[in-house]
Parts: C-alpha cells; sequence; structure tokens
C-alpha cells in the first residue's frame, strides 16, 4: 500500500489538509484500499489551522521516514519561504505541494532548476524569492516526477486525480472522480480564474493614458501608427515607453485586453460568439478564438459554459 504522510504546519489550511484523505482515501482496485494516508505535525500536537478551529493529528514528524509520498498544503507562514519540515532530507521520496506549499518545497531546494507551479496570487513572490525555480504560474499543476507542485484550493484536486491516474491507472483515477463529483480534467490553465488588473493611473502620454484610450477603442482596427499619431509620437518612441513602462509590447497588452472585454461579454451577455468578437475588437470569431485559446486555454463556448451568470 502506497503510503502517504500530509504534514500540517501551524496555520493550515482545512480545506487543503483535507484533500489527500478524502481522494487517495477513496481510491481502491479489487476490493482494496490503495493508499494509506496519515496527517502528522512535526511534535505530534494539535495544531492551529487558518480557521476557527485546530486539528489534532495522531503521528509526529517520524511518520515522514515511512512515507513514500509527502503532501505540504499552504499554511499561513509559508509564504515567508522558510522549510521547517527539512524537506531536503526526504529528496528520495515524492515530494508534493498544495497551493503556496510551493514556497516550503522551494525553500528546502529541491526545486532548484526545475520547474513549479503555484496559487497565481503568490506568483510573484514566488519569482523574487525563488529565482532558481522556473514557475510555470499558469498551470494548475506541474509534475516532475518526484516532486509534483499544484496551484491554488480545487487545483489540490486535479493534482491528486492525477497522482492517482499515474500511479494506479486511468480508470482507477476516474472511479475515484464519479465518487467524489470531482471532474477528472478541466481543461485550461489558471488564467481562466485570474481577475483582470487595473489600469495602472494615467499621466499624459504615459503607459496608463496609452492604455486607457486603448480601452475605450477596443473594438475598433487600429494600428500601432494610429495609437502613435493619437499621443503626438513616433511609432519608435511609443513602442519604447510603453515597453519600458509595462515590460509588454502594445500588441501584446492589446491582445490581452481585447480577450479579457470577451471574457466579460462571454460571462454578462447572450451575444453570439461573432457579435462578442466584433464588440472585443477581433476581426472575425475565428481570430477571437485563436486568441482565446492561446491566453485562457478553452474555447470561447466552454469558457461561457464555466463561467456565465445569469443574464
Amino acid at each position: 500500500m502506497h503510503r502517504i504522510v500530509v504534514v500540517a504546519l501551524p496555520g493550515v489550511y482545512p480545506y487543503e489538509l483535507g484533500i489527500p484523505s478524502r481522494f487517495f482515501g477513496a481510491a481502491h482496485k479489487d476490493g482494496r484500499r490503495l493508499y494509506d494516508v496519515r496527517t502528522c505535525s512535526l511534535d505530534g500536537r494539535p495544531v492551529p489551522t487558518n480557521a476557527d478551529f485546530s486539528v489534532a493529528p495522531d503521528a509526529d514528524r517520524r511518520a515522514l521516514d515511512t512515507a513514500d509520498t509527502i503532501i505540504v498544503p499552504p499554511w499561513e507562514g509559508a509564504e515567508d519561504g522558510a522549510d521547517p519540515i527539512g524537506l531536503d532530507r526526504y529528496a528520495d521520496r515524492r515530494i508534493v505541494s498544495y497551493c503556496t506549499g510551493a514556497f516550503t518545497v522551494a525553500a528546502s531546494g529541491i526545486l532548484d532548476g526545475r520547474e513549479a507551479t503555484t496559487h497565481w496570487c503568490s506568483a510573484d513572490a514566488f519569482v523574487r524569492r525563488f529565482p532558481r525555480v522556473r514557475l510555470r504560474a499558469d498551470e494548475l499543476f506541474v509534475d516532475n516526477g518526484t516532486v509534483v507542485t499544484a496551484a491554488g484550493a480545487s487545483a489540490a484536486v486535479d493534482t491528486t486525480l492525477h497522482l492517482i491516474g499515474t500511479d494506479y491507472g486511468a480508470a482507477v483515477a476516474a472511479a475515484v472522480s464519479q465518487l467524489t463529483l470531482a471532474a477528472p480534467h478541466r481543461g485550461g490553465g489558471q488564467r481562466q480564474f485570474i481577475a483582470r488588473p487595473a489600469i495602472a493611473t494615467s499621466t499624459r502620454g504615459s503607459a496608463g493614458d496609452i492604455q486607457a484610450w486603448l480601452l475605450s477603442h477596443i473594438d475598433e482596427p487600429l494600428s500601432l501608427g494610429e495609437v502613435a499619431g493619437r499621443f503626438g509620437v513616433s511609432v519608435r518612441t511609443l513602442t519604447r515607453r510603453f515597453r519600458a513602462e509595462t515590460g509588454r509590447t502594445v500588441g501584446d497588452w492589446f491582445a490581452d485586453a481585447r480577450v479579457d472585454r470577451a471574457r466579460e461579454l462571454l460571462e454578462t451577455s447572450d451575444l453570439p460568439v461573432d457579435m462578442v468578437a466584433a464588440h472585443s475588437g477581433f476581426a472575425t470569431p475565428a481570430a477571437l478564438r485563436k486568441h482565446f485559446r492561446e491566453r485562457i486555454g478553452l474555447a470561447p463556448q466552454q469558457y461561457r459554459a464555466r463561467f456565465a451568470r445569469a443574464v
């Protein structure tokens, strides 16, 4: 039986803490359980959660010595970038992090030179703290074989089902999916959930000013020359200034803005896709679908089915 040990650190998030027991515990084959899931605290004592209650694991850190897989859920001190577990001593096991538990795994050094993910809200902080880790901020999970990192909250479910399928096959994972009413696979990455950023404060001719003007003309076919002329500068100056302030090209930013407008219309209206494309500045529905899939990972109709609000 595959042994899984979940580490409850002070301020642990209860939702992610309970996922291993619920999902790995539901995996059976030929009438037998496939995983033995234990939860430990480092000293075997009760641990406060980030909610209004504590948990009392029945094991201490000695349980880690018997683990095939160690799981690190998010906890309140995770983003400080410490590893109180000492995960480098268990580098021969499979180590899995949920959400900001990736900070704890990265602090051990075992993610250096590898790819990882974490919750999109914490992506910038992760990159600053761990420059030797290649963050893939759009992914729901990243599997390096012996180290697996999941994005936030429900992405832990995606990751757990993936691991069950890796360990025991798709049929076992599908049975767990049916039993728990969890989607066996969610298309798209984290970008489908990321909130749209606010436009920078505008000053005349700044990137924020350019962005605000572009948003007010989002459904119009605009060339760089027309945008530059609007602000009385050359295309070269416009491009240099915009990149210096935002780190991006005007065209790339505007394509993202148009996709965001399409997202808003798909969520809040019943306009057909060709009208959504027109109101978002895409010349054709095919162009909308191309940019939408590149940036969100879903087709527009898939996105609408998932996120549409009552119209």
